[in-house]
């Protein structure tokens, strides 16, 4: 079953004086297990071939569409498959503006990253708590 959990992450920026300040956040991510995995691949597939079927009465497109829905099936399937975890967002406080932040994420997204606050658009670096090591979000191995 897909869990949803979080991380603790350093939020750092610059001051308008050019100093470096940091806030602590929080890195929320969905852990997907085996039979998740399976499910999600499984649907990529089949909506995937559901497509090719569906383009068939398209009269010229279906000689490029179907042949290529038909070979992105098992490529979808097995990326589906392979990804355990996908990114969601980061919630906290700029350190730059102090306002409330949530950073949007896309779901293969990695730590440590450079980003946006979305209230006031400065630039900001989030690193992982955790000794500050890189985390892999995405396909695991």
């Amino acid at each position: 079953m897909a869990t949803e959990a979080t991380q603790a992450v350093t939020i750092k920026g610059t001051s308008g004086e050019g100093n470096e300040v940091a806030t602590q956040g929080l890195f929320h991510f969905v852990e997907y297990d085996q039979s998740d995995r399976m499910k999600r691949a499984v649907m990529a597939w089949v909506i995937s071939w559901g497509l090719a079927i569906a383009s068939l009465p398209l009269i010229i497109a279906h000689w490029l569409l179907v042949p290529g829905f038909l070979i992105a099936g098992p490529f979808m399937a097995r990326r589906y498959y392979r990804t355990s975890t996908s990114a969601k967002k980061i919630s906290g406080l700029c350190p730059v503006c102090g306002q409330e932040c949530a950073i949007k994420l896309e779901g293969n997204d990695t730590l440590p990253m450079w980003t946006y606050c979305s209230p006031s658009r400065d630039p900001l670096h989030v690193i992982a708590l955790e000794d500050e090591k890189e985390v892999k979000v995405g396909h695991g191995d």
